[in-house]
């Protein structure tokens, strides 16, 4: 009996959360489509960068409307089991709230595990598709995002570190270079230091500098050059690097950068919040899940659907600003990268697990 009437739980929630987040995606697409629509027509876009732009544009909806799908799924299922007086019924068989309710919050635990794939492995490379048409096939822009200009590092294949001052993409020059070569111990073998470098079609010129090479010992030697012309595999097109938004990496991706970084002395404290926060956010879903069932339980003694709807809704608004305020304060230097991304579910997380404890109190939030 405790078997068929999880599946029945579990298929009620399924149903209306597959309903709602189809409607969530509708909804903003559609709106999208009323902002967009102006520019596509008047910059004559072809049908099918139409259809590419929105297509790719799902997962970035879903990754981002999925655990607040959850909360309303959540409320609705469980405000229509108590309306119908089913959920009486069901703890009159001896199944406790658990019981009823463990089927939700395991979809839940799925549903995070699904956004989190889909941003590791779906969502990056859809949304960079989706710029990608927006940006370069409709508005016609050389690049799909900015060039760094300044102050650009780059790490090649083989572990050589490029320092450059300013690069200009267009004419293929840099000004005031740095090239740090390594040996197997990771340790600086070489250093080329040039007031500025260019491609001249076949490999890169450097222009009144100094080589260094090292020993493990200290420097070596030093040598004053002219014109003199270093190997290098890299060719201008590698160095035109264009900063990624966080929404078009995957997580494995953005450490892969925060590393090189970080041996290159960089700041990376906002990159390792925008880490944490691709990584904590699925997990959204199981504390809306966790937050909804006591409130969906509470507030249907009191009001009506819609009633419960509106409370759990104000909830699940109030913990998406906090969870973005916690956010920006990491990338302030306020919080750190944990407390920013993971305080918020911890929080509103332990309580879901107090209204849960206290569903017998008659008050929504039990003191």
């Amino acid at each position: 009996m405790m078997m068929i009437l999880k599946r029945y739980v579990l298929k009620k929630f399924v149903q209306v959360y597959l309903l709602t987040i189809s409607g969530f995606v509708c909804i903003f697409l559609l709106i999208d489509f009323f902002e967009r629509a102006d520019e596509f027509v008047v910059r004559k876009a072809l049908w099918e960068d139409w259809v590419g732009y929105y297509l790719y544009k799902v997962p970035l909806i879903f990754s981002y409307m999925a655990p607040q799908a959850v909360l309303l799924a959540t409320v609705v299922t469980l405000t229509a089991f108590a309306r119908n007086n089913e959920f009486t019924a069901m703890k009159a068989c001896g199944i406790g709230v658990t019981g009823i309710t463990m089927p939700i919050l395991a979809a839940a635990v799925v549903v995070a595990g699904i956004v989190l794939a889909s941003n590791e492995y779906v969502m990056p490379s859809a949304t960079e598709k989706m710029n990608y048409i927006f940006q370069v096939k409709v508005r016609h822009a050389q690049d799909k995002g900015p060039v760094e200009r300044d102050k650009l590092w780059f790490r090649s294949a083989n572990g050589t570190i490029w320092n450059i001052d300013y690069f200009d993409p267009e004419r293929a020059l840099m000004k005031k270079v740095s090239v740090f070569l390594y040996n197997g111990r990771r340790a600086v073998e070489q250093r080329i230091d040039a007031t500025a470098a260019f491609w001249n079609g076949r490999e890169w010129e450097f222009l009144d500098g100094y080589v260094r090479d090292f020993s493990p010992t200290g420097l070596s030697r030093t040598e004053y050059f002219k014109n003199r012309v270093f190997p290098a595999p890299e060719s201008p097109a590698d160095f035109k690097k264009v900063q990624k938004k966080p929404e078009e990496m995957s997580a494995r991706e953005m450490y892969r950068v925060i590393q090189a970084e970080s041996t290159m002395g960089k700041d990376t404290e906002k990159k390792w919040v925008d880490l944490h926060r691709k990584l904590s956010y699925p997990f959204m879903s199981v504390i809306l899940g966790l937050i909804g069932i006591p409130l969906s339980l509470r507030t249907s003694r009191t009001g009506g659907v819609l009633f419960c709807v509106a409370v759990s809704l104000a909830v699940g608004l109030a913990f998406s600003f906090i969870y973005a305020l916690g956010i920006s304060l990491g990338h302030g230097g306020t919080f750190g990268p944990l407390l920013a991304a993971w305080g918020p579910l911890l929080l509103f997380g332990s309580l879901g697990f107090y209204m849960i404890l206290t569903l017998d109190s008659e008050k929504i939030l039990p003191l």
